[in-house]
């Protein structure tokens, strides 16, 4: 009798940390999976090209990251790496460069690093480069968004 008492208590216990921490039956959860390609010729340049503090930006309408996601679920951005889109990065990636420089004689070195913010119905995604050369535009990316929200 005892053992089967403690087993009870031990199953309520658990059962009501489940609740508190937000874990919610797989039934009831939402989830949202779109991609997007932005084109090399898409990506607008912020600021002047090649001055400090510029980058480029693409946003993208997305509807469904209403209130509750935003508030209550999970917003996860992704980067396809390759052009297979076989393997992907969450964002932000940072991706470190270097290309030999005939003039110099000296490698120039810098990285690339992607990234998403996000607002009620826009992810807003970003490609910033650690020396302000924004004369090249990015390439043409494709992402990945996820998002989640536990219905309680």
């Amino acid at each position: 009798m005892k053992k089967i008492l403690l087993l009870s208590v031990v199953i309520l216990l658990s059962a009501s940390c489940a609740e508190e921490s937000g874990i919610a039956p797989a039934n009831e959860t939402w989830f949202y999976v779109r991609e997007y390609t932005v084109r090399s010729d898409q990506w607008r340049l912020v600021g002047g090209e090649d001055e400090l503090d510029s980058y480029y930006e693409y946003e993208v309408s997305v509807p469904d990251l209403d209130r509750d996601v935003f508030y209550y679920g999970n917003v996860d951005c992704y980067m396809y790496l390759d052009n297979d889109y076989t393997i992907q990065a969450k964002l932000p990636e940072v991706i470190h460069r270097g290309q030999y420089n005939p003039t110099t004689r000296e490698d120039d070195l810098w990285t690339e690093t992607y990234k998403c913010d996000y607002a009620i119905g826009s992810i807003l995604f970003k490609v910033e480069y650690s020396d302000f050369y924004t004369g090249n535009r990015p390439g043409t990316k494709k992402f990945r968004v996820f998002l989640v929200l536990y219905d309680e």
